[in-house]
Order: C-alpha cells, then sequence, then structure tokens
C-alpha cells in the first residue's frame, strides 16, 4: 500500500481510503465540542421542533379559551342590554305610577288642608269667619277693576287652592290666601303672595300668603322663615286614608 505523501492531495485520499485515519486527525485537530457539535445541533433541533410544536398547543388552546371568553362576554354583553331595556321600562312604568299618584297625594292634601281651614287661620293669628267658594271669588272679580292683569292669572287665582275669609284680633276682617301641596315648592309660594296681592288689591283689606303641606322644599326655606309666606305643616295622619 502506498502511503507516501507529498500533498495536500495526497493526504485527502489516504484519508478518504482510511476513514479510522480521518477520525483520529479530526480528534487530534478539534476539541470534542465541535466534534459532538452536529449531533448537539440535530438534538437541538429536535427540541426546537417540540417546544414550537407545544407553544402551538398552547397557542390553539388559548385561542380556543379566547373564543369562549369572547362568547361569554357577547352573551353578556346581551343580557346587559336586555336588563337596560327592562330598566328603562320600570323606569317609564314608575314614571308613569308617579304621574298617576302625584295629583291624587295633591288632592288628598288638598282636602285635609281645607278640612283645617279654621286651625291654619288660628295658628296665623286669626279667626275664620268662612272660606270662599269659586262663585264667590267669581262675584269678587267681577266687581273688581281687574283691567291689565293677564286672562291665565286671573283663571288661576279663581281655582285657588284655598281662599279664607278672617278676622284679626281687633275684628277686621282679612283673607288668607293659602296654596297646598303635598310637598310645598316656589311655584306654590309664588302663587300664594299673588293670590294675597289680589285680594288686596280687589277688597282693599289686609291679605296673607300661606301654604300648607306635609313637607316642603328646601329652596323656600327663607320665605318661610322670614315669615313672607305662612308654612302649615299638615300631619301625616290627616293624609291617611280614612
Amino acid at each position: 500500500m502506498n502511503t507516501t505523501i507529498h500533498t495536500i492531495e495526497d493526504l485527502v485520499r489516504i484519508l478518504d481510503d482510511h476513514p479510522e485515519w480521518a477520525d483520529a486527525v479530526r480528534a487530534r485537530l478539534l476539541t470534542r465540542e465541535l466534534i459532538e457539535l452536529p449531533e448537539k445541533f440535530t438534538q437541538f433541533v429536535a427540541e426546537m421542533n417540540s417546544f414550537v410544536a407545544e407553544m402551538n398547543r398552547f397557542v390553539e388552546a388559548t385561542n380556543r379559551r379566547f373564543d369562549a371568553l369572547e362568547n361569554k362576554v357577547t352573551s353578556i354583553q346581551e343580557d346587559v342590554g336586555i336588563l337596560k331595556e327592562d330598566v328603562g321600562t320600570l323606569k317609564i312604568r314608575v314614571k308613569s305610577i308617579q304621574d298617576d299618584l302625584g295629583p291624587l297625594k295633591g288632592s288628598h292634601a288638598r282636602d285635609a288642608a281645607i278640612r283645617e281651614a279654621s286651625i291654619i287661620a288660628e295658628d296665623m293669628g286669626f279667626q275664620r269667619t268662612k272660606t270662599l267658594t269659586q262663585d264667590d271669588l267669581g262675584a269678587l272679580l267681577a266687581r273688581a277693576d281687574t283691567s291689565g292683569i293677564p286672562t291665565n292669572e286671573l283663571r288661576s287665582f279663581r281655582r285657588a287652592d284655598l281662599i279664607i275669609e278672617a278676622t284679626d284680633s281687633n275684628g277686621a276682617t282679612c283673607y288668607i290666601a293659602v296654596e297646598i301641596s303635598f310637598t310645598v315648592n316656589g311655584r306654590d309660594t309664588t302663587r300664594a303672595l299673588r293670590n294675597a296681592a289680589f285680594l288686596t288689591k280687589f277688597t282693599g283689606g289686609r291679605s296673607y300668603p300661606a301654604v300648607a303641606s306635609l313637607r316642603r322644599d328646601d329652596r323656600i326655606h327663607d320665605l318661610i322663615d322670614s315669615g313672607e309666606v305662612f308654612w302649615y305643616q299638615l300631619d301625616a295622619e290627616v293624609l291617611e286614608a280614612e
């Protein structure tokens, strides 16, 4: 066997003919890490492929969870939408009930205050002589100079909740203009003041504004405390159904 080596080609040829020599040369020239690198790389690729496959499974599972969550959120949103519609319907019904109860409560309070007209006058320091009816107020308007007064204000005056004719401590005739509500507010005090002014204008006698209610709006606090308008508080008992 010719093993003489003169050129690199001779070396390559001999290593090709003797693979075991190639291994020996490789062991001399390369570190173990480099020799094992191909095998380790193959192992790394296999591990990476396994990791990628696992990640794909994880992503798929996560997507399924997100899809399920999205479906639940959609279902909740639909339920909330239905609930909002139900709440809206309920609010409309409650508002309707409140609208229906408002006039009933006001009427009940008006009846109670009219029954206690004498007590209202006494609490204000007067003695009631009579309660003026709409016909009485109509007759009063017929005799009075109403020029310059808007028709709607005259009509409202004639429909006043309660007008009391009374006498003061000196026996002089006076009048009390009472506006009545379940909860008295600024609109009621304005009417009472206006009606009292009309009574003074039409009769020439002294007149006093008053309001009667179970409760009062805080915004009329100053008017009441100053004595500009008298407040007669109805007892809850007198508003109870008989």
